[in-house]
């Protein structure tokens, strides 16, 4: 299922929105999803309003096929397709042994290729970066996007 996942500062705590990427319309909340196939998108008219104002709005998403969320709460009972693992916080810890029968993400996620830390502020930059350097960051083989903002990408390229 393609989606948008973007962080939802307006909740307290902030989470994360999964929009379908097809409608557009917001399926619900989660405090973690993981994305293959990824491209980090940013609306200019967005990103410029937001550095005259400085009000934030949703002008920069990770569009990617969603592979599971944590902690997903629906909106108006949207649903998810069936293939997207609905995980706890705690069954995230418990994956520790990836097997050939294990789904497809958790091989991504426990495989040896180093997931980078990607940043993104639209004060700063004008673009998605590697976090400490300047070099962008449009796509990536898979993103792990958490709701405190953090995102981690799997072969990060500009």
């Amino acid at each position: 299922m393609k989606v948008n996942v973007y962080r939802n500062v307006k909740k307290t705590p902030s989470t994360l929105s999964i929009r379908c990427a097809s409608s557009g319309l917001v399926l619900g909340h989660a405090h973690h999803a993981e994305l293959s196939d990824c491209k980090f998108v940013i609306q200019l008219a967005g990103q410029a309003r937001v550095r005259e104002t400085h009000h934030k709005n949703v002008h920069a998403w990770i569009t990617g096929t969603l592979e599971y969320v944590t902690d997903f709460e629906s909106i108006k009972d949207r649903e998810l397709d069936n293939d997207v693992l609905h995980i706890t916080e705690e069954d995230l810890q418990l994956v520790k042994e990836v097997t050939e029968d294990s789904p497809k993400v958790f091989k991504l996620v426990t495989s040896p290729v180093t997931y980078k830390l990607v940043d993104y502020n639209p004060d700063k930059y004008d673009n998605f970066i590697l976090t400490g350097t300047d070099i962008p960051v449009k796509t990536s083989e898979a993103s792990s996007v958490y709701s405190d903002g953090t995102i981690y990408a799997r072969e990060p390229k500009p």
